[in-house]
């Protein structure tokens, strides 16, 4: 994205988290910052300045309730899960601005809007999480795999530029992995229900990027705290610098300037209207993209 759009997108990202946030205590449901949410919070009292999302933690029973809601959210928002056809992301859910387009990855057919990411936490045991973690990773990506759709053009592309890791992967997501796609999905389902079944004194996000440095302490999450984020006040856990001590180490320093970039991918974005999938490939096709 250009700065422009990148400015526009942000007060558009922070428009749907003010509603998350009203949503949430309107309905009784804790939220903590969670991940860049989180750092940017208490870093800088608001987004990261180079970072373009937002995403927040909710324990199990909280999540569940979040994700019975979906359907009667007011205004133009509503709540995305794995429910939703072609949701590829399993066990995180999305907070939605209905009023606007996103679709991520060309090969992931799935449109979203700007959103805020919502993911659970789980009651975990040290004996137990690394065999789970190892399943879930396992059959999530699976399933993942078994939804992405590549055309002749994009196989023919990785052949011709010898890419031959992508090449493997998109002959085996096209001629084996998505017809295993039901058969997947019942072993993720399982692997789901297991995990909500482990107690213990610790907690997780099975779909977070920083593996064991996210096995947390149940007791940094015994309360909240309010902390100002841009011209809110959102809610931290109040171990907050545990947290970020266990995922991130020195979580007060900054990255290098080459690595202050957003790492998310928008193959098309339009914050002004909610597009399908045919409008979408109509108004790309007007500008020459296709």
């Amino acid at each position: 994205m250009n700065e422009g759009l990148t400015k526009e997108y942000r007060v558009k990202l922070l428009e749907t988290f003010a509603a998350f946030d009203r949503f949430c205590k309107a309905n009784g449901i804790k939220y903590y910052a969670a991940y860049g949410t989180l750092i940017g919070a208490v870093r800088h009292k608001g987004l990261i300045p180079w970072d373009d999302d937002i995403d927040v933690y909710m324990l199990r029973e909280d999540y569940d309730k979040f994700c019975s809601l979906k359907g009667k959210v007011m205004d133009h928002y509503d709540i995305m899960d794995i429910n939703d056809d072609g949701y590829w992301l399993l066990s995180l859910a999305k907070f939605v601005d209905t009023n606007t387009t996103l679709w991520e990855f060309k090969n992931r057919p799935l449109i979203l809007g700007v959103y805020i990411d919502v993911f659970p936490l789980d009651e975990c045991n040290m004996e137990q999480v690394i065999t789970l973690k190892n399943r879930y990773d396992k059959y999530s990506l699976l399933v993942a795999q078994s939804m992405m759709r590549y055309s002749l053009g994009d196989i023919l592309h990785s052949l011709f530029r010898l890419k031959l890791k992508c090449l493997l992967l998109q002959i085996s997501c096209v001629f084996y992995k998505r017809h295993k796609y039901a058969y997947y999905k019942q072993k993720y389902l399982s692997c789901v229900e297991d995990i909500k079944k482990s107690k213990g004194n610790f907690l997780v996000s099975y779909d977070g990027p920083y593996g064991m440095g996210e096995v947390l302490d149940k007791k940094l999450f015994s309360e909240s705290v309010l902390v100002p984020f841009e011209s809110m006040s959102i809610e931290v856990p109040i171990g907050y610098e545990e947290c970020l001590k266990s995922i991130y180490g020195d979580y007060m320093k900054l990255p290098p300037k080459e690595k202050r970039i957003s790492h998310h991918s928008r193959y098309y974005l339009n914050l002004n209207h909610r597009l399908s999938f045919s409008e979408i490939s109509r108004e790309i096709s007007l500008r020459g993209k296709i």
